[in-house]
């Protein structure tokens, strides 16, 4: 079988090395949008201890001590001075994205899968579908505006709150959420450690928070500093960092009624994205990717195998898309919260997202039945 992946990422890359090991005669090809050396992002939240966690890809690595990752067993939650704590209740892995992204480059590489940067398969001209006999499409967020819209079109919604994802060199040991009331709005950090020397800081507030203190009209350098001091003393005194390709903007929902058309089939945050604050994107790429895997692994006929995939993996999708729903739109009403205490905002974030089915749950039992293959 030909089989194209479309975007160098987390979950085209799962995708690829972990059908390649068990489909070695497969023909499997890789192009990416994106020069070699970008890759965007600072930290990211992956579940478990590696090697041991299946959904964590760190544990599909023959290298992942390299990675400096970073566990978390404690939630912080800061709130008018005070502070929160709790256990996460499972293990929690900080990982930098660069370093996840190269180390899974680096596997497809040994696996003998040739990856194509700056490819031109997306300067507008676009792509002989026919010369493949199965295209995944895993490009992230850009699956919003290329060429596959008119058979994959995703239904797209946007949050409220604008958001920014800054790194910082302050280590914060917890998984940390500070909310910080000023004169023009309130303010969320979510923080957590992703190396020995740097931990995630993406703050985010009410669109009318934004405007209110004229981040809009800020620059880049502005804007960091502005951000810095209103968290300064969480931050000990400490800059935030940006990156180029990060900015400000609304958080933004796609989702997709049906997971493949013909040939083409989806995978990760081109299939659907979920708020950052449920902390799932990574494991839910890895998990749709194995699933992909396992279906085709099971099938010979590529139509069953797909349609055997898209029965599996939507309602997992959906429910993701329900826990990260319901999260963003606390986030979006935290303003209506600043009178708690900390230990009752702390019980109210909480206990957000109980009506629905747990998602770890629902993960594990899906990754299980993908895993339950006899590799070749």
């Amino acid at each position: 079988m030909k089989i194209l992946v479309v975007g160098a990422g987390p979950a085209g890359l799962m995708f690829a090395s972990q059908l390649k090991k068990i489909k070695q005669d497969w023909d499997i090809a890789i192009v990416e949008k994106n020069t070699v050396d970008e890759i965007t992002g600072w930290g990211v939240v992956l579940p478990g201890r590696a090697p041991h966690h299946p959904a964590n890809p760190l544990s599909y690595l023959p290298n992942h001590e390299e990675i400096d990752a970073q566990y978390i067993d404690e939630f912080c939650l800061v709130h008018q001075g005070e502070h929160a704590k709790a256990s996460t209740g499972i293990t929690l892995c900080g990982a930098e994205r660069r370093a996840l992204v190269g180390a899974l480059r680096a596997l497809c590489s040994d696996l003998h899968i040739p990856i194509s940067y700056s490819s031109p398969l997306f300067d507008g001209e676009g792509l002989d579908t026919e010369a493949y006999d199965l295209i995944v499409i895993a490009n992230g967020i850009n699956n919003i505006s290329n060429h596959f819209n008119e058979v994959l079109a995703p239904d797209v919604e946007f949050g409220k709150n604008r958001y920014m994802w800054y790194g910082t060199p302050q280590i914060f040991d917890s998984m940390n959420l500070i909310f910080k009331a000023t004169v023009h709005g309130v303010f969320i950090a979510h923080a957590y450690k992703y190396s020995s020397t740097m931990s995630t800081f993406v703050v985010e507030c009410s669109e009318e928070t934004y405007h209110a203190a004229g981040i809009e009209s800020l620059s880049d350098e502005e804007a960091k500093v502005f951000i810095a001091n209103i968290f300064s003393a969480e931050l000990d005194q400490q800059p935030v960092l940006v990156q180029p390709g990060l900015q400000w903007r609304n958080f933004v929902t796609l989702s997709h009624k049906k997971a493949y058309e013909g040939h083409l089939v989806l995978i990760g945050d081109a299939l659907q994205t979920g708020h950052f604050s449920i902390g799932h994107g990574t494991t839910m790429a890895v998990v749709a990717a194995q699933m992909l895997v396992k279906a085709l692994y099971d099938h010979d006929v590529l139509d069953s195998a797909l349609e055997d995939f898209n029965e599996k993996v939507i309602p997992l999708m959906q429910l993701f898309s329900g826990h990260a729903g319901i999260s963003r739109t606390w986030f979006e009403t935290a303003a209506e919260r600043m009178d708690l205490s900390a230990g009752e905002l702390a019980k109210s974030f909480a206990e957000r997202r109980e009506q629905l089915p747990p998602l770890p749950a629902a993960l594990a039992q899906a990754l299980g039945a993908a895993l339950s293959r006899k590799e070749a």
